[in-house]
């Protein structure tokens, strides 16, 4: 158990988990996985309002193959997702809007499909991901959303996992509702 806290208190504090802080972020995860999930009206979010949601969810994997060589000798500066694709047979192809930079300091950008690796290698297969496994990543953040809004925010939750951590009693907010089934060492949750 002290190492779930461990890992959980490790995933809070880091950039991704400090994104939560961020109660726009919070709102479109919850907001973005009801109408994805649960065929729930997107309100007022747009099509560059789920991109730049999905950037920010999906911003570790983009890092990768960032300062990467590319074949002719520039560096990769950047990686944006631009669009998603959906086959019929469920599987989703990103495509990437890459910044990078010639070696006399030229910064000029093109699209291409994210790939299994991450790289630019001729050699790397176009990167498929099955639809319903974005589906549960975006399910996850809204259950981290809620979780960490029930509980009084990340900061409240990183305090009592390092206090459990130290052997300390601290005592969270009660959680209502769902907030039973979606605690962050539940089901769902960081584990």
């Amino acid at each position: 158990m002290q190492e779930k806290m461990k890992k959980a208190a490790e995933f809070l504090s880091s950039d991704f988990g400090r994104q939560f802080d961020d109660p726009q972020f919070r709102q479109q995860a919850m907001q973005i996985d009801a109408m994805l999930n649960d065929d729930k009206p997107g309100g007022d979010l747009t099509a560059d309002g789920l991109y730049e949601f999905a950037n920010r969810l999906f911003s570790r994997e983009l890092q990768h193959g960032v300062g990467e060589q590319l074949p002719n000798g520039d560096t990769i500066v950047s990686k944006r997702l631009e669009r998603a694709y959906e086959s019929e047979d469920g599987m989703i192809t990103l495509e990437l809007s890459i910044q990078a930079e010639q070696p006399d300091g030229t910064v000029y950008e093109y699209q291409a499909p994210a790939t299994k690796n991450r790289t630019a290698a001729e050699t790397d297969e176009v990167l498929q991901l099955p639809a319903q496994a974005v589906r549960d990543r975006l399910r996850g953040a809204s259950m981290l959303a809620q979780g960490l809004e029930r509980a009084g925010g990340r900061e409240a939750v990183l305090a009592q996992l390092q206090g459990a951590e130290s052997g300390e009693e601290q005592q969270m907010p009660p959680m209502q509702g769902q907030g039973e089934r979606m605690g962050l060492m539940g089901p769902g949750g960081v584990q």
